[in-house]
């Protein structure tokens, strides 16, 4: 294997070029970095990417208009950008990224471990829909780093897939887990109930799913439990229960944490990591018996319509593959489609809702929800007429809210 300089490794990329970067703790901040740069020398590149994390150095590059970004999950440094309209905001599903976002990039940049004895890297922590980017551009630049973990499942690419190699100036970006509070662990207590013996479960990121993770270990060690969708650090005792019960391995498309995680994913049979192609497919889910997603929210409006995007018109993630999983579980035997949430945001607003913001999209309609949970109870909205989910919903909306909510509700 020969390296590139970083300043050679998009040498030949005309104007115009489309490039498509990994993303979550598989974002190559130096091939974006170096990114940047080339996109100033020649102008009029395209970056198309999901949940960039760390802070790649491209804001410049961006706010001059060499370098155009288009993105399906607007995070971190992101989102002030795209508040001032320089990145573009794709609204697609995960299980669609591939045919409708990457199908026709020039350039596809990943980060990877160095080549084992056989040629093989690894694509480590982040494997959504790497193999698919890899497949389709036709140059692919990879940044190689010691830090990125031997993971088992789709996560190998024999190094001859591979055309530039560039070494990693950056340690792995990091996504730092949240802290189940109180209310977080009201909510994952009522939650538990709701699901049924040898359940799958799928859960987001965040203190609710992330609490709800760690009062799940006593049952998956009673082997009634899985998982599948992503593993982030405080579910590490989730997946080895769920392991030493013989119900493993767990299937992920993303790992997310620091280096805890990673070096515990190293080699680990517990966790497969696979492509977005299999993991949110809805079909594939649906022959799950009893498969359970439990998604977060922004807020619901008393007919169960879920924002989860954006907060007054402006985008603060994406869609992510919250439908493809809320659609597998709606197919399943005994599924069911859960959002779970704090009742109140951090500023003591509502976050149960007489209507939303016209300027929000709304992620889930009222039809493809079956439960909303907060920490005042649980809603259940499966068959129940539109008054008597604005009932149920305005009943687990902080108390005082629920007057206003009522006065609002025309149902």
């Amino acid at each position: 294997m020969e390296f590139v300089a970083r300043e050679s490794a998009f040498d030949g990329v005309p104007a115009g070029a489309t490039v498509v970067a990994n993303n979550c703790c598989g974002t190559p901040l130096t091939l974006l970095a170096a990114l940047a740069d080339h996109a100033e020398r020649v102008g009029g590149l395209e970056l198309r990417a999901g949940l960039l994390l760390g802070e790649a150095p491209i804001e410049r590059a961006i706010r001059s208009g060499a370098l155009r970004v288009r993105s399906w999950h607007i995070h971190g440094s992101l989102r002030h950008l795209a508040r001032e309209g320089f990145i573009d905001y794709i609204p697609v599903r995960l299980s669609s990224v591939p045919a409708a976002v990457i199908a026709d990039v020039d350039v596809a940049l990943v980060r990877v471990s160095p080549p084992d004895a056989h040629g093989f890297c690894s694509l480590g922590p982040s494997t959504t829909f790497a193999r698919a980017a890899i497949d389709h551009a036709r140059l692919v630049i990879a940044e190689v780093a010691d830090d990125v973990p031997r993971t088992r499942g789709e996560s190998a690419v024999h190094m001859s897939r591979i055309d530039r190699f560039v070494r990693s100036e950056h340690l792995m970006p990091v996504h730092p887990s949240a802290e189940p509070d109180e209310i977080s662990r009201a909510v994952a207590r009522h939650v538990l109930p709701l699901l049924p013996d040898r359940a799958t479960v799928q859960l987001g990121i965040g203190a609710v799913p992330e609490a709800l993770a760690q009062s799940l270990v006593p049952r998956a060690a009673e082997g009634g439990l899985g998982l599948i969708g992503l593993v982030s650090e405080p579910m590490v005792p989730l997946v080895d229960a769920i392991a030493a019960a013989g119900a493993g391995p767990v299937r992920a498309v993303e790992l997310m944490g620091g280096r805890s995680l990673m070096a515990w994913a190293d080699g680990n049979p517990a966790v497969e990591m696979q492509s977005s192609r299999r993991v949110h497919d809805p079909v594939s889910l649906s022959a799950l018996p009893a498969f359970i997603s439990v998604n977060g929210a922004v807020a619901v409006d008393i007919r169960g319509q879920v924002v989860s995007e954006s907060v007054r018109g402006s985008v603060i993630a994406g869609v992510g593959g919250g439908p493809d999983f809320a659609e597998g579980a709606f197919l399943s035997e005994r599924g069911l489609r859960v959002i779970a949430l704090r009742s109140t945001t951090k500023d003591g607003s509502s976050c149960i809702v007489a209507q939303h913001d016209p300027r929000d999209a709304i992620a889930a309609p009222h039809h493809a929800v079956d439960v909303v949970v907060t920490e005042h109870g649980v809603a259940h909205l499966r068959g129940r007429t539109i008054r008597e989910r604005a009932e149920a919903l305005i009943a687990i909306a902080a108390p005082e809210h629920r007057e206003a909510l009522a006065e609002a509700s025309v149902v």
